[in-house]
C-alpha cells in the first residue's frame, strides 16, 4: 500500500499477514470510518490526554506501553454511541466481537448476546427477518456492503430501530473472512420520520379528499381570479354549462352570464375583490346564467374568497334553480287556486247564510205570524183559557229566537245600509244581550259601500271578536275603532281581559274562531294580527286592501 493515514490502529503484523492489496483497501476503509466516528464523538483532548495516539508530533513512548491491536480498537469503539461488531466467518464465537454499548441499548450483555449464534436473527421484528435475510445472502453473493435498518427487540420488549453498516472482509483467494459493522440506535429519527410521514400522509389524505369535494360537489364550482378570469372548474360545470374545462380555463368568467348583466356584474366585481368575503352574490336579486349554446338557467351563487397559490382567489359556486323555481311556481299557482276556492265557499257560505236567513224571517216567521194571530182570537172567544195563554207565550219566544237566528245568520243591514250600519246594530245588540259595553270609534265610513266581501269579511271578524270576548274574556268593557285610509280598510277590537297564549289555542286546532278571522282576512289577501297577554289582554288588527274605484258613496235601499 503506497497510501495510508498517520493515525491507523493497524499493526505491522496485521499488515504484513494480509497480502492482497484489496482486502487491505477494505480493512483501511473500515478504520478510517472508525476513526471519522471517533473525531465526531470523541472530545479529541481526551484522546490525546489519555491514549496519545493522535498526537501530531512524535512521542517518546516505550513499546510495551502501546497497547495491542484489540486494546487500541475497544479504547475507540467503546467511546461510540454505536453497537459495532465484527465476526470472523471461519473462527469460533470466541473470536466474535460485540461492544459493550449492547447492554445499555439492547439490555443483553455481551457474553448473551455472543454466546447464542442466533440471537441476532432471534431478536429482529418478524415483519423485517425476511428482508435482513434477503440482503445479507446478497452481502455474501456480492461482497457489497448491507446497508438497511431493522427493528430489534430489546430484552424488555421494547421496539428499538438501528441502521446497520456491514461489511465482508474476503481472504486473497475469495473465501469469506470476517465481517465489520456498526449499528446506530435512529428510533427517535425514525420516530420523526414517521410522525412526518404520517403529517404528509394526513396532509395528501386532506389534499385529496379536498380535491374529491371539489371535483365531484352537486354544484359547479368555479376558481376565479382577481381579474375575473377562470382559472379552474370542476366536472360540474360541463353538465350545467355545456363546456369543457379546457374551454373555460382561462377565460372571463362573463362568457357564462347574459349580455345583459355582463355591464354591471364588472362593477361588481371590482368592487368584491377589494374587499372580498364569503357572502351570497346577487342576494334578492333574481340571477340567471348561461349556457354555451345560448339558453339561459336560474341560479343561485355562493362567493368565497380563499388565498391559493399565493394569490387571492374566489371560488363561485353555482347552483341551477330551475327546479325550485318550477315548483315554486307550481306552489304559488296551488296556493292561487286554494284561494280562490276559500274565497269562493266562503262567498257560497254567505249566500246560504242569506237565503237561509230570508226563509226564517219570511217563511217561518209568517208561519208563526199567522199561528200568533189565530191565537190571539181564539183567546177573545174563549174566557180565561190558560193552554191558550201558554201557547202565546211558546209562539212568541219562538219568534224571537227565529228572528234572531235570522239576523245573526246574515244581517239585511249589512246589504242594504253597508258596514258602518251593520257594526251599529251588532254593538246595539251586543250591549244588551251581554251588558258588555263598547266603545266604537270610526272615520272615513260614513255613506261609503265597500266590495262586498270585504264589507261581509270585515262585519264577521268584529262579530267573532266580540263572541270570544263575551265567552273568555271575563271583561264589562271593549273597544273598537275603524278607520279608511286612501286604498286600505282598518279595524282593531281591544279588550284588558285575561288574554290567550295564540301559539297554544292555534295548536289545540279546536279554535274556529280564531283561525276563521285569520282565514278570512287573508283569503281577500288582507293583513291580520293578534296580540295577546294576561298582563294586558287582546287585541286583534286586521286590514284589507281595495282598489279606489270599487268604493261607493251610494246607499242601497
Amino acid at each position: 500500500m503506497s497510501e495510508r493515514t498517520q493515525n491507523t490502529f493497524l499493526n505491522d503484523e496485521l499488515i504484513g499477514f494480509v497480502n492482497d492489496e484489496g482486502v487491505l483497501k477494505d480493512l483501511f476503509q473500515a478504520e478510517d470510518t472508525l476513526g471519522s466516528l471517533a473525531n465526531i464523538f470523541l472530545p479529541l483532548q481526551a484522546l490525546r490526554n489519555e491514549s496519545k495516539v493522535w498526537d501530531d508530533e512524535p512521542l517518546e513512548i516505550r513499546e510495551e506501553e502501546l497497547p495491542d491491536l484489540s486494546s487500541r480498537y475497544r479504547i475507540l469503539v467503546e467511546q461510540i454511541p454505536a453497537i459495532v461488531f465484527m465476526s470472523f466467518l471461519d473462527k469460533g464465537i470466541s473470536e466474535a466481537y460485540i461492544s459493550p454499548q449492547i447492554e445499555t441499548m439492547l439490555g443483553f450483555t455481551q457474553a448473551e448476546w455472543l454466546n447464542d449464534p442466533v440471537r441476532w436473527f432471534e431478536q429482529l421484528h418478524e415483519e423485517d427477518k425476511t428482508r435482513w435475510s434477503v440482503e445479507a445472502a446478497q452481502m455474501f453473493m456480492t461482497g457489497n456492503p448491507l446497508r438497511s435498518t431493522y427493528r430489534v427487540r430489546a430484552k424488555d420488549g421494547r421496539v428499538i430501530w438501528f441502521h446497520c453498516e456491514a461489511k465482508m472482509v474476503r481472504r486473497k483467494d475469495g473465501r469469506p473472512w470476517f465481517i465489520h459493522g456498526v449499528a446506530f440506535d435512529v428510533t427517535e429519527l425514525k420516530q420523526k420520520e414517521n410522525e412526518r410521514q404520517d403529517a404528509l400522509n394526513a396532509l395528501s389524505h386532506s389534499e385529496k379528499m379536498q380535491r374529491s369535494v371539489f371535483e365531484f360537489a352537486p354544484d359547479s364550482m368555479i376558481i376565479v381570479n382577481r381579474r375575473g378570469e377562470i382559472h379552474r372548474v370542476n366536472s360540474q360545470v360541463e353538465k350545467m354549462f355545456g363546456y369543457t374545462p379546457e374551454e373555460l380555463v382561462g377565460k372571463p368568467i362573463l362568457e357564462l352570464m347574459p349580455k345583459r348583466f355582463r355591464e354591471i356584474h364588472a362593477i361588481h366585481q371590482q368592487d368584491f375583490m377589494k374587499e372580498p368575503r364569503l357572502r351570497e352574490m346577487g342576494r334578492g336579486v333574481e340571477l340567471f346564467a348561461q349556457r354555451k349554446d345560448g339558453t339561459e338557467l336560474p341560479v343561485d351563487i355562493i362567493l368565497s374568497p380563499v388565498r391559493m397559490e399565493g394569490e387571492t382567489l374566489v371560488i363561485a359556486v353555482i347552483r341551477d334553480i330551475t327546479r325550485r323555481k318550477n315548483d315554486e311556481e307550481a306552489l304559488r299557482g296551488y296556493a292561487e287556486q286554494q284561494k280562490i276556492i276559500s274565497r269562493r265557499l266562503l262567498e257560497v257560505q254567505e249566500a246560504e247564510r242569506r237565503q237561509i236567513a230570508l226563509e226564517l224571517h219570511d217563511e217561518i216567521g209568517q208561519i208563526l205570524t199567522g199561528l200568533k194571530l189565530q191565537l190571539e182570537v181564539a183567546a177573545q172567544k174563549s174566557v180565561e183559557n190558560d193552554s191558550i195563554t201558554e201557547a202565546q207565550n211558546l209562539v212568541n219566544e219562538v219568534m224571537a229566537k227565529v228572528r234572531k237566528l235570522s239576523l245573526d245568520l246574515r244581517p239585511p243591514t249589512l246589504d242594504h245600509l253597508g258596514l258602518l250600519s251593520a257594526i251599529l246594530w251588532l254593538i246595539r245588540n251586543y250591549t244588551n244581550q251581554t251588558n258588555i259595553e263598547v266603545d266604537f270609534n270610526h272615520e272615513g265610513l260614513e255613506s261609503k259601500r265597500f266590495p262586498t266581501e270585504i264589507e261581509t269579511s270585515a262585519y264577521r271578524v268584529v262579530q267573532e271578536a266580540l263572541t270570544n270576548i263575551a265567552r273568555h274574556a271575563k271583561v264589562k268593557a271593549a273597544k273598537i275603532r275603524v278607520w279608511v285610509d286612501e286604498k286600505t280598510l282598518n279595524l282593531t277590537i281591544e279588550d284588558e281581559g285575561k288574554g290567550f297564549d295564540l301559539e297554544q289555542v292555534l295548536a289545540k286546532g279546536d279554535s274556529t274562531g280564531v283561525a276563521g278571522m285569520r282565514e278570512r282576512v287573508l283569503f281577500l289577501d288582507g293583513d291580520f294580527e293578534i296580540e295577546s297577554s294576561s298582563e294586558k289582554g287582546t287585541k286583534i288588527s286586521a286590514s284589507w286592501h281595495f282598489e279606489q274605484n270599487s268604493v261607493s258613496n251610494k246607499k242601497s235601499i
